[in-house]
């Protein structure tokens, strides 16, 4: 079965606190998204429970019946990708890496939809794309989507979507 995976960040953020929705250009990069995205017969969300990406796949995917499903494995933690094996922060990175892998091989695994969403965070969505075979070799910003497809147990990149900076909705 051919199955597809969308990797999105969450949207501008509103403040630096921990719980801070999207800020007004958030949102504009949200509906931009989600044009990108209305097409593509998203079926459920995984999202981290942090309120800017909830909020990010909501105003995305504009659909008041679709699940939303958070995780706390899915939570953004503090890390730049990737040291080498004898920094003295690998094992941190490593760690959270795994905490991610473990949610994403859960969702391969158990989960049956033909189209998934997955609305997280940069470093989140940076291993999400690393559990695929693809590296990242630059940040991901905002709004920043990367599509897979999973066939026959192989993972293919297929395209990736970034909305611009200052575009208005």
């Amino acid at each position: 079965m051919r199955r597809h995976f969308f990797f999105f960040r969450h949207g501008d953020r509103a403040g630096i606190e921990p719980e801070s929705g999207i800020s007004e250009l958030g949102v504009c990069q949200a509906h931009c998204l989600g044009q990108f995205l209305s097409d593509k017969g998203i079926e459920i969300v995984y999202s981290s429970p942090l309120r800017r990406s909830i909020d990010t796949a909501k105003i995305a995917l504009n659909n008041p019946n679709l699940e939303i499903i958070t995780d706390e494995r899915l939570i953004e933690t503090a890390f730049g990708f990737w040291y080498d094996e004898n920094h003295p922060d690998q094992q941190r990175i490593i760690n959270n890496f795994n905490r991610i892998k473990s949610c994403f091989d859960y969702i391969v695994e158990n989960d049956t939809h033909n189209s998934v969403a997955i609305a997280s965070h940069g470093g989140v969505t940076r291993a999400l794309c690393w559990c695929c075979g693809y590296k990242v070799d630059r940040d991901v910003n905002t709004a920043h989507c990367f599509h897979f497809v999973l066939d026959d147990g192989k993972w293919q990149f297929i395209e990736e979507f970034e909305p611009e900076t200052m575009q208005k909705y």
